[in-house]
């Protein structure tokens, strides 16, 4: 999607940690002849990345754009992960975080669908200058929800026990995969909860994101928790529920299923270097060597599984 932002970035900026929202004139072109244009709000989001980030994600707000699409009636707000700052690597960044998301995409469907976005931010507040960089979507948690005939819970109390279980441990599997030691189910950090259809007393299914503090990453403000015993977030660290291989394998199996195609989609993939996507691929890789020996879980598991 090509879209074009018309604000006051200065003012975006100074306000970002003000939790308030300020207009935008949103442009989507479509395709030569045709474009859609909205007056929407945006404002800043991420505890962290507002912090961080020169430029914020934000959340653009389409409640009053009156957006004729039947599956956007309920959605009120969509997530935009944006640049960060303004280098080719926070650029890249961005795409390697673009991509973990497209990884769970091809093992489940229970998952956030993104979209690559080329932003154009014309900037009010200083003569209308112009600047591009890459971006995407998130799919809003209430359209995941409507996919799958789901609800979207929100219990902060709720534990990897009452998951659903091939669910939690997929989700598990996938962290581990990409050197994620960022989440957690009990006040679902980084983390969405949908209760699927005909689950009842199963459980729930988790729903990951934000994957900027991974291995797989590897930005360069990202740091493992200090509770953890690691160094970098390059080194895996287990946080799924302690079970024998018995449980773990039909996922690792499932995994292995698709890894000829994940790992083409990575080395498809235009927008990024060859450099990049070769790191990715290395690390991606050893989550597969890992994988096939049976030793796996008392050589890794055992040691932090919970």
């Amino acid at each position: 999607m090509d879209i074009t932002l018309t604000f006051d970035l200065k003012k975006y900026q100074r306000n970002k940690f003000e939790g308030e929202y300020i207009p935008v004139h949103f442009h989507y072109q479509i395709n030569d002849t045709f474009g859609l244009e909205k007056s929407i709000r945006i404002k800043a989001r991420g505890a962290f990345r507002r912090k961080h980030c020169s430029f914020a994600p934000f959340w653009l707000n389409i409640r009053k754009a009156d957006i004729a699409n039947q599956h956007l009636q309920e959605v009120k707000r969509m997530k935009i992960v944006t640049h960060c700052r303004g280098s080719n690597e926070y650029a890249d960044y961005l795409l390697k975080e673009y991509l973990a998301y497209k990884i769970y995409n091809i093992l489940s469907p229970v998952s956030f669908r993104v979209r690559l976005l080329r932003m154009k931010y014309v900037d009010t507040g200083r003569k209308n200058k112009v600047t591009e960089s890459w971006a995407f979507m998130i799919e809003p948690e209430e359209m995941v929800a409507e996919r799958h005939d789901a609800l979207v819970i929100e219990k902060d109390e709720l534990s990897m026990r009452l998951m659903e279980q091939e669910s939690m441990d997929l989700v598990a599997l996938f962290m581990y995969m990409i050197g994620n030691a960022d989440y957690s189910i009990a006040g679902r950090h980084n983390v969405k909860i949908l209760g699927l259809p005909g689950f009842g007393s199963k459980g729930y299914t988790p729903v990951p994101y934000d994957f900027d503090y991974t291995g797989l990453v590897n930005a360069n403000y990202a740091i493992p928790g200090e509770n953890l015993g690691i160094t970098s977030v390059t080194e895996r660290y287990f946080m799924g529920l302690c079970r024998d291989m018995s449980k773990y394998q039909p996922v690792i199996d499932h995994m292995e299923n698709h890894r000829d195609e994940i790992l083409e989609m990575i080395n498809s993939f235009p927008h990024l270097g060859k450099k990049h996507k070769n790191e990715m691929i290395s690390y991606l890789e050893g989550f597969y060597n890992l994988a096939s020996d049976p030793g796996l879980i008392q050589k890794q598991f055992d040691k932090t599984c919970r």
